[in-house]
C-alpha cells in the first residue's frame, strides 16, 4: 500500500499515513518499506518529514550500508531542496552504483548546477560505471539549462554509438529543450519533425515557450496548435499562446484565445505556493486574505518593495494581457507584487530567524516578474532564497539565481 501511494505525487500524504499505521499496530519497517516511504516523502510539502524518516531509519536495525535505502535518502534531500545534505549523504555512502550517481547528478541538474553534474557525469566514466538511459536524461537537462549545445550534442551522439542506447522521447524532449532555449528554434523544429517518435506534448510545449521568450509568433501559433492536436482539453497552450499575444500587444487575438477557453469550459490551473515553519505548512494563493498574517505580510511584502524598486526592480505588467480601460496603471503595476510565491517569501522572512535559508515551493513555474523580484529581495535582506517549481529548483542568493535567469 505504502508503495502504491508513493507512486503518485498527490498520494504522498496517504503513503505516509500508511507507514504510521504499520508502526502503530507493531510493525516494523524494512528496507523496502523505508525506500518507498522516503520516496513519498521526496513529493511531501514537509521537508520535515523526511528527516523524521531518515532518524527512524538510523535508529532501526537495518545496515547503514543499505544501498537502495541510501539512494533513496540522497533523492528525497535533493528533491526537498537540500543539495547540502544530499551530497554529504553520497560521501559518506560505502558504496555507490548507477542509481546513487543518477540520484545526485539529477539533483545537481535540477538545482541548476550544471557545471557540478557533468562533472560528476565525468568521474561516473573514469570509475567505469556504465551509464543508463535514465542518466544520459539528467545530463542532456543539465545541458539544457545551461546552454551547453555542443555538450549536448556530443553526450546525445555518445549514448547509441558508445553505449548502444537508443535515444528515447525523454531524451529527444531534452533536446528539443535545449535547442529551443538557445533561441536554435528552427533547429528544434526541424528535430521535432525528424524524430522516429510522437514528440508529445513536452517537445511541443519546450518550443511553445521558448517562442515566447525569443518573439517567434508564427512558430509559437504552430506549436499551440500540435500541442492542442494532442492534449485537446490541456488550457496550458491556450495561456501560453495568450501570453505571446500580450506581449507584442495584439490584444484582439488575447481576447480571441480567452474566447475559446470558455467556450471550452477551460480553465488555467490556480497556482499556489507554500512553506514549512515549525512542522506547519502555510499555503498562499495570489492575492491571499484567508492567512491569520495576511496583514502584516502585505505591510511587510510593500516595505520590501520600495527597497528592491530602488534597487531597479519594475513590476512586468505583460502579466496582465487583457487590455482593460477599468484598470488604472498603477492598480496594473501592483498587481504582480500579490503573487503566491511572493507572499509566502514575505511570510518567510517575517517568521524565521535572520539568516536562516528559506525553502518556497510553487504547484506552477515561477512567472519572470517574481524570478526577478525574488532575486532582488534575497539581495537586500541577505537571505538565501530557493523556489521549487514543476521544473526545478531556484537557487537565489546575493541576487544571483543557480538557473543563470536561463529557465
Amino acid at each position: 500500500m505504502i508503495s502504491g501511494f508513493s507512486q503518485f505525487e498527490e498520494l504522498s500524504e496517504e503513503a505516509l499515513i500508511c507507514f504510521k499505521d504499520m508502526l502503530r499496530i507493531g510493525h516494523w519497517p524494512d528496507d523496502c518499506s523505508f525506500v518507498c516511504v522516503i520516496s513519498a516523502c521526496s513529493n511531501s510539502p514537509s521537508p520535515s518529514h523526511g528527516k523524521q524518516v531518515h532518524s527512524l531509519a538510523i535508529k532501526s536495525d537495518i545496515p547503514c550500508n543499505r544501498i537502495a535505502v541510501n539512494n533513496a535518502l540522497v533523492a528525497m534531500y535533493a528533491k526537498c531542496g537540500n543539495l547540502y545534505d544530499a551530497r554529504r549523504l553520497f560521501d559518506r555512502m560505502l558504496e555507490h552504483n548507477v542509481v546513487s550517481l543518477n540520484t545526485l547528478i539529477d539533483g545537481y541538474s535540477q538545482h541548476g548546477f550544471g557545471n557540478e553534474a557533468l562533472r560528476l557525469f565525468s568521474r561516473m566514466l573514469e570509475c567505469g560505471v556504465v551509464p543508463s538511459n535514465i542518466t544520459f536524461i539528467s545530463v542532456l537537462s543539465a545541458c539544457a539549462h545551461t546552454g551547453k549545445i555542443q555538450e549536448g550534442q556530443k553526450y546525445f551522439d555518445m549514448m547509441k554509438l558508445k553505449f548502444g542506447i537508443e535515444p528515447e522521447p525523454e531524451h529527444y524532449s531534452c533536446m528539443i529543450d535545449m535547442l529551443s532555449r538557445a533561441g536554435k528554434l528552427s533547429e528544434a523544429e526541424q528535430l521535432i519533425e525528424s524524430m522516429p517518435y510522437n514528440p508529445g506534448k513536452i517537445g511541443w510545449a519546450a518550443l511553445l515557450g521558448a517562442c515566447r521568450k525569443h518573439g517567434n509568433i508564427d512558430l509559437a501559433v504552430k506549436a499551440a496548435n500540435q500541442f492542442l492536436q494532442i492534449e485537446p482539453s490541456n488550457p496550458a497552450p491556450y495561456v501560453m499562446l495568450a501570453n505571446i499575444y500580450s506581449d507584442v500587444g495584439r490584444w484582439e487575438d488575447v481576447a480571441r484565445v480567452r474566447k475559446l477557453m470558455r467556450d471550452r469550459k477551460l480553465r488555467k490551473k490556480p497556482g499556489c505556493s507554500w512553506i514549512e515553519l515549525n512542522k506547519m505548512v502555510h499555503v498562499f494563493v495570489a492575492e491571499d486574505a484567508s492567512h491569520p498574517m495576511i496583514k502584516e505580510i502585505y505591510e511587510y511584502l510593500g516595505e520590501v518593495l520600495v527597497k528592491i524598486k530602488r534597487a531597479g526592480y519594475v513590476p512586468d505588467v505583460r502579466l496582465f494581457s487583457m487590455k482593460d480601460d477599468a484598470i488604472g496603471e498603477t492598480d496594473k503595476e501592483w498587481s504582480p507584487v500579490h503573487h503566491s510565491e511572493k507572499l509566502a517569501v514575505a511570510f518567510g522572512l517575517l517568521s524565521m530567524k535572520d539568516g536562516e535559508p528559506i525553502l518556497v515551493g510553487k504547484n506552477l513555474r515561477i512567472c519572470g516578474d517574481c524570478h526577478n523580484a525574488i532575486k532582488l529581495i534575497s539581495a537586500v535582506t541577505s537571505r538565501e532564497i530557493t523556489v521549487r517549481d514543476t521544473r526545478r529548483f531556484h537557487c537565489i542568493k546575493d541576487g544571483r539565481c543557480s538557473c543563470g535567469d536561463y529557465g
